[in-house]
This record gives C-alpha cells, structure tokens and sequence, in this order.
C-alpha cells in the first residue's frame, strides 16, 4: 500500500469535518457517520495538574473523579442510573494539562447525556463520603504502586528525565500530597478553573454535525462562569546534558523493569512522522522491532523489549524498555545499547522502511473504523492546531521518508552520552 493506491479521499478532511467556535470561548468539530445510531462525544477542559497547588499534587485528578460522584439536582445513585437505563457511558478524568471526557449513547439520547455532562461539569455536589472514599482508594493504590516494578520505573524516569518540570510529578500526586488535599480545595478549584473557555468537545455518529452543534449551543450557552481563571503556560524544559542512572530497590521480585531514553521531536511535527517509522523499526514492527528480536529472541536477556516515541503538548521522550530477570538487567542494557549504536550508526534497510511504512498506512483507515476513533482525531486535529486535511496529507508525508531521514533523526535524538536510564526491582 503506498499513496498511489491509498484512497485518502475516503479520510475525513476540510469538506466534510463540521468545525464551529462558540461566544463562549468552546469550540466543536464533528464527523456525520450516518449508518450509525449512536454518537460518541470527546472532549477537555483546559486544566490539569498543571494547576495543583504546591503541596497538594493530585489535586486536578481528585477533583475530575469526584465531578462523577453527584451534581446539585442528582445524587450519585440517580445521576448513573439516568445514565445506564439508556445504556450510555459518560466519564470524565485529569491529565496535566487537561480534564478530559467522554461518553456514547443513542442519538435520541444525547440531549439527556450532555445535559448530565454540563451538570457534573458546572454544579458538582463534592460528597464528603465520596471524598473520603476516593481518598481512600488512592492511598491503596499508592501502596500497590510500591511493589509495581513497571510503575515505579516509570516514576522514578519521569523524576529524571522531566528534572523541576511539572511532568515529572504523576498526575494523581503521591501519598502525602493526596492526604493534604482538603473539600474546600476541590471547591475551590472548581471555581476557579471550570467554565467553558477553551473548552473543546468532538463528535462523530449518526447524527447531522449543524444539529450536533445547535444542541450543544442550548445546553452549554448558559454555562458561563463570570471568573474562570486560564491554566498557567508550560514551563520550558531543558533536556539533561549528561547520563542519568536510577535503581528503585524492591525486594524479592522476580522481574526487573528497565528504561533507557531521550527526548522526542514535537509531537505532530514533520521530524516525528520520521521517529515514529524509525520507532517502529527499532521496537515496535513484528516481534516489538529490533529491540524485541536483539534482547528477547536473540539473546534471552529479557521477557519483553519495545519502544515507544510518546507524544504530546509540550517537552516528550523516546524510551527503549524491557523486563528482565535481575541477574540480567545490566547485560540487557549493554545489549540495548548495542542496538541503539547500530541505530544511529547505519541506514535502517528499504525493506525496514518499507515494511513499516504500509503498517502505518494500513492502520489509518482500522483507526477510523468507530465513532470513538474519529472523535479522538477530531480531538487531535484541534488541539495540535493542525489541518483538517492532516489525514489525507499524512500518506504522502509517510512516502516521502526515506532511510537517510531516519538516520539523520535517530543520530539527531538519540545521543548514546545523555541518556536517561531507571530500573525497579530486586537488588543484586
């Protein structure tokens, strides 16, 4: 498959993606899928934790799961019973910069679900018992996170590699953070952050996009808080001018999760289309790439070994990982480093390029297959500021990568002197 065949006509574009920006400062996209008689909405508000007060990490992913717990006219057990005796779905959850949300439900049904979903995100109730019980929760799964090898790598990487920015601090906070977090706190958050401005929410199902928009005018018009304050802007990220090593001792486990990595082109951008065919070739293509094929078949050094080029808003990274016996992880990471070297020392081959390149293309269409699909690029479009013609742009994009890219990339992020390098588990 190559983009003389592909039928980008088929993806959605700028004739057929419904874009509309509100008086209110919110905007929405929408994608008709007649044949379907549901629709699936996705959305953010513009706060994260990037918005916890000092001290009180955790606060923005406290606040998000309790505006399920109860709105002023509907308490816990009657909001989520509107909600199942239609057999729809509705969430809503926190992320750094955002507090996201979702739900699906019959067309006929989507004036009920939006006008729960303006409820929950206007007049929480915050019920004490639910508070106490959320917080509850949370202090058990800081104590699992403990003896989690894979979890505590990650955090112990994400304290390294994100050094004094806020993306190195987990979106739920940590124990003491969390136990610090007071009622009053949430309420006040939520005044000062929740309204509709910058708000933006994606559809995609059975119904037609102008009407899709004129509902959503209805419900949410009304909703415009006279002090929502803006999110702080992202600090700058410097990346790490050497290498940096972390072990998280945690006794009598059988496994040892390793992650080597480095920093990533922005997301979205012309050099990551590039990283993330070399990506595939390096940890993902097959077997998990080259990395899954050195580490795990060849040589036996570890249970799985993969790569990942992660994205997003702001600074990201490209991390190599593997779980491992203990007596192996410091072989693992010599061999990992090997593959690393031939990575950025020579070509990846045509057939790699290639291989990769019709995965990738193939995946396009499998993406957009569900209403849920095309909302989350609805979703990214927006938020990346980018065309709405990036899908049936994308193949020519990929097409035009050839091996020498890669390389120049791979040699461009991947300095073998400046990696970041933590592991979880048993010490020997």
């Amino acid at each position: 498959m190559d983009s003389r065949t592909f039928d980008t006509a088929s993806l959605p574009g700028s004739d057929n993606i419904f874009r509309k920006n509100f008086s209110n400062g919110s905007t929405l996209l929408a994608y008709p899928n007649p044949t379907s008689p549901a629709v699936y909405f996705r959305g953010y508000l513009p706060v994260g934790s990037l918005s916890d007060p000092t001290g009180k990490n955790g606060l923005a992913s406290l606040h998000a799961a309790m505006l399920s717990t109860g709105t002023q006219r509907h308490e816990f057990r009657e909001l989520h019973t509107l909600i199942e005796s239609c057999g729809a779905s509705l969430s809503i959850s926190s992320g750094h910069l955002s507090t996201i949300f979702s739900g699906q439900c019959l067309k006929e049904d989507l004036p009920l679900i939006l006008g729960l979903l303006l409820e929950m995100l206007s007049q929480p109730s915050f019920p004490q018992a639910h508070f106490e019980r959320l917080k509850q929760q949370l202090a058990t799964i800081f104590k699992i996170q403990l003896q989690d090898t894979e979890e505590m790598a990650s955090q112990a990487f994400d304290r390294l590699y994100y050094r004094g920015h806020p993306y190195g601090d987990p979106e739920i906070g940590y124990a003491h953070t969390v136990a610090n977090i007071k009622l009053e706190d949430l309420q006040t958050f939520h005044t000062r952050y929740l309204g509709p401005d910058g708000m933006v929410i994606a559809f995609s199902g059975g119904m037609d996009s102008e009407k899709a928009a004129d509902l959503f005018q209805q419900i949410f018009s009304a909703w415009n808080p006279p002090h929502q304050q803006k999110q702080k802007n992202l600090p700058i990220w410097q990346p790490h001018r050497e290498t940096l090593r972390e072990h998280i001792s945690i006794a009598e486990k059988s496994q040892t999760n390793v992650i080597i990595g480095t920093s990533a082109p922005i997301a979205m951008s012309e050099e990551y289309h590039v990283c993330s065919l070399g990506d595939s070739i390096l940890g993902q293509f097959g077997m998990m790439g080259r990395i899954g094929e050195s580490v795990r078949e060849h040589s036996g050094l570890a249970y799985y070994a993969a790569s990942s080029l992660e994205s997003g808003i702001g600074p990201s990274c490209w991390k190599v990982f593997a779980g491992v016996n203990p007596n192996n992880l410091e072989k693992a990471i010599v061999k990992i480093k090997e593959e690393l070297k031939r990575f950025i020392s020579e070509p990846v081959t045509e057939k790699e390029l290639t291989d990769v390149r019709q995965q990738a293309l193939g995946r396009l269409p499998i993406s957009l297959e569900s209403n849920a699909g095309i909302a989350r690029l609805l979703i990214s479009l927006q938020r990346y500021n980018l065309s709405l013609d990036y899908l049936r742009e994308l193949p020519a994009v990929l097409e035009s990568v050839s091996t020498e890219d890669i390389l120049a990339c791979a040699q461009k992020y991947w300095d073998l002197d400046k990696l970041v390098i933590t592991s979880a588990g048993k010490t020997l």
